[in-house]
This record gives C-alpha cells, structure tokens and sequence, in this order.
C-alpha cells in the first residue's frame, strides 16, 4: 500500500493533452434558518445581486498568459524542466524519466504574468517560469503577441520582471498585503493549463506560511481559490481589484490536483523586489550579519524564558557586520525588526532578505530575559549569513578532550572538543558531532576537561552548551 505523500507544486503548466470532466452542482432549495451569525443576503426577485464582474472584468486585460521555449541540462530527467526543484522531485518521484535524457532537454512551458507599468510595459511573473527559456512570449488580454525581454530575475523570491513593448496596456493597481487578515475575500486570475484567462474565488486561508519553497526568501500567502498549473506568475487580487500577492504553488496529495491550498508571495514583497529589479537589474540585498537558529521548547527552558516565547536565537556574530556595531550579541533574542514580529529563523530572513545595503533596521530583542532595543544598519552580503542552525534530535553521545597542539584550533579557540560520538547517550541528544568545540556552559566559558566536568556537576538540570563547529557557533541543551 502506498503511503499519501504531500508535494508542493509550483504552479507552472507544461504543455499537455488536458481531459476536462464535467462536475454537476446541486442547488439546495431548503428554507431551514441560518444558525450561524453571518447568513447569505435574501434578493427580491427585482434587487440587484452582488457579482465580481465589474472587478474581475477591470483586472482581467493586466493579467498576462507567459509561454516560454528553451533548453535545460538535465540529468535522466527528460521532458521534465522543472525537475531541478526538490518539491518537484517530490512531486514527480526521485528519477521518474531515468535513462531517457540527452544533455539538453527541449521544453514548453506555460504560465502568467502581471502587468504593473503599462506605459513601460513591465510585467511581474515568477522566476521559475521563466527559467532556462530562450525565447519569451506574452499574449495579452485581447490575444495580442508580444516577445519579451528578462528585465531581471531573484530565484531566492522567485520573482521576475519582463519587458514588452506594446501601446494600450492595462496595469493593476497595487494593494496592501500588510492588511490582509485571514478570511478576506480573493481572486486568483491566471492561465492554468493553457487555457486562458481564469478567475477562480476563495479566501485568505493562512499568512506567513513558510517553508513553501527551499531557501526562499519571504513569507507566503495561503489561499483556497483554485490555483492549478499555469496560474504561476498570475494575480491574487482583493474585492477591489488591488494586487496583494503573485500566485505561485500549490499543495497537492499524491501528485492529485488542487485541493485547496495554494500559495502566493505577497504583493509588498514583490513590489520591493520589482522595484530593485526595474532599477539595479537585480536585487542587492544585504544582510544582518548573525547566525541564528529557532528558539526551542528545550532552548526556552535552557534561557529560563516564559511558554510559547519565539524569535531567533543569535548563535553568531559576524565582526564588523551591523549587527556587531549595533551591540548585538551570541545569546541575545530577536522578537521583532522594525515593528514586524519575528516568530523563527523564516520570518527574520524574510524581512532582512528583501532590505537593500544601508538600511537602518530597528531591533527588538531579549537579553537575559529582558527587552532591548537597537538600530543596526543593514551590510554588504559578502559571505551567507542569516543561516538557519537545525539540531536532530537523536539520542547519541560524546567522548571530550582537551584541545591539543596537534588540533588546528589550538590557539585560536578555548573549549572542549568533541572526539567520538556513542549512540543512545544524552550528548548527541544535543546534536552534538565528533570535530565539534563546546566553548560555554550555561554562558560561561569553558577552556578544558576540568572545568567542563565542574560545570556539568554544579547542574543536574538542563544545560545550556554553546558549541562551535567549523566556522560556526550555535546553541543546543544537554540533559
């Protein structure tokens, strides 16, 4: 028996034979009375009835279908240009065409765009429908043609602006995503399966989704209206016509179809990084300088933090960064940047990741415990930073020594280094590997055997271990 396997989509169509299979719909004539506070509205047969067409027909003509021709190098992936992405691996099995691929694979593929300056002709879409194309073709609203040009690309928001150029265009006007709340009204409009301009209806389902797609930058829309593949690039609009997000993925089971989870990046997002894109041709973005990891449940205890307190934990601190000159350090909690909440490791790059170098960002954190507050200014990306520190949770053990001269960190750091790991002991419960160096316990430096073994027996309780490996530091609890 086969296990169900959720995948995430990417909402990019190739081109295919499509079966369309009626489903009828039952009208209920039944006059029984709403028990719940919101009921339908009753029309007299003469009064007016509430319709999206005014709306729908206003933002149809700034939503674009994309069809792109190219070749990719793949890898026994043959008819498959989007196997590259894990999700898709998921979706499709590991190697599902294996032995059939050249070195180059030819490919069509379908998906939608935005208009979001008619007089320049700049339309916003998703990177990943336009990967590896050679030749870009838009059809507007009124089927007109027009080849387009790559104004720039940001795989890590998957975002991308085309250029066409064209007289009569129709863009849309920009909403706020920061507004949205769960249970507002949306559109999806797009081009799923090829088969033109589409307008499906739902509501906002989630916000701050993370962990749709790999090393993505941002947050995620979560939304019921029906998104298909095809529809990525397409709009997400409120009642008022106004863009609040770029239609981008789908959750399925077993590789079904839609079932009533699809993603799309929010328009604020997209904005900043289009903005970025139109003016540099790429996006600049800088970084913090720390290395952070999610606070857990066991990371709360080790901090004497209260029940359900979130944020990113500051494992690192890069010298000369800004969050160095700010007077951040390993140990402190970041809750929020600039107003904004940070839950975990996700949302923290989702608001650092789209800020360009030079941005003065205002930190709120925890220190011991208490709030404090910082302005740090935002620094070039010359190394990767803001990475997220996961720990397993195996239950292993650890054999410690001194470090020796012999060691290549001898002189350079002050610990104990971690020699051999055993299964099944409370070490490795941490997370803990051989070539790792406990620096701290409980914050408090420790520089050998001697003094790691007095401050493991001072506390028969949780322990707070600070431990570097390789080039990076981290927290973990040793029970």
């Amino acid at each position: 028996m086969k296990h169900m396997k959720r995948s995430i989509w990417l909402a990019v169509g190739v081109v295919a034979a499509l079966t369309v299979v009626n489903i009828g719909l039952t009208v209920s004539n039944s006059s029984e009375p709403a028990q719940a506070g919101a009921v339908l509205p009753v029309f007299r047969h003469e009064s007016p009835v509430p319709s999206l067409v005014p709306m729908i027909r206003m933002v149809m003509p700034a939503v674009v279908n994309v069809s792109t021709r190219g070749e990719m190098p793949v890898q026994n992936q043959a008819y498959a240009p989007f196997l590259n992405n894990p999700f898709f691996r998921q979706f499709f099995g590991m190697n599902p065409f294996a032995g059939q691929a050249p070195d180059q694979e030819r490919f069509r593929a379908l998906g939608s765009g935005v208009i979001i300056n008619a007089r320049k002709g700049y339309v916003l879409t998703n990177d990943h429908v336009i990967r590896h194309a050679t030749k870009i073709v838009i059809t507007t609203y009124n089927h007109h043609r027009y080849p387009a040009k790559v104004v720039g690309k940001d795989r890590e928001t998957d975002l991308a602006v085309l250029q066409i150029k064209a007289h009569g265009l129709h863009q849309i006007a920009f909403g706020n995503s920061a507004r949205l709340d769960i249970g507002d009204f949306v559109v999806a409009i797009g081009n799923p399966f090829g088969l033109g301009h589409t307008a499906t209806f739902g509501i906002v389902s989630g916000l701050g989704r993370t962990g749709v797609e790999q090393d993505h930058v941002g947050t995620f829309i979560q939304t019921d209206a029906a998104i298909n593949p095809g529809n990525s690039g397409g709009a997400l609009v409120n009642l008022r016509g106004q863009l609040i997000g770029i239609n981008t993925a789908i959750l399925t089971e077993n590789g079904g179809g839609n079932i009533g989870i699809g993603f799309a990046i929010p328009v604020n997002l997209a904005r900043a990084v289009a903005s970025q894109i139109i003016k540099y041709g790429k996006v600049e973005r800088g970084v913090l300088g720390v290395l952070v990891q999610d606070v857990t449940a066991r990371l709360r205890r080790a901090f004497g933090l209260p029940p359900g307190q979130r944020g990113a934990l500051i494992a690192q601190v890069e010298p000369d960064s800004g969050a160095s000159r700010a007077g951040l350090r390993a140990g402190d909690i970041i809750t929020a940047v600039n107003g904004q909440p940070v839950r975990d490791v996700s949302a923290l790059r989702a608001i650092i990741g789209v800020l360009r170098v030079g941005a003065r960002v205002r930190i709120r954190f925890l220190r011991n415990g208490h709030p404090m507050t910082v302005t740090a200014i935002v620094g070039h990306n010359h190394k990767s930073t803001h990475r997220e520190f996961r720990l397993g949770h195996k239950d292993i053990g650890a054999q410690l020594a001194n470090l020796g001269r012999n060691s290549p960190l001898y002189g350079k750091v002050k610990g104990v280094m971690v020699v051999a790991v055993t299964p099944r002991s409370p070490a490795a419960k941490a997370g803990l590997e051989p070539g790792d160096v406990i620096l701290a316990v409980d914050q408090h430096p420790v520089s050998n055997l001697a003094e790691f073994h007095e401050a493991i027996e001072s506390d028969h309780g949780l322990l707070l271990l600070t431990v570097q490996r390789g080039q990076s530091t981290f927290f973990t609890t040793l029970r």
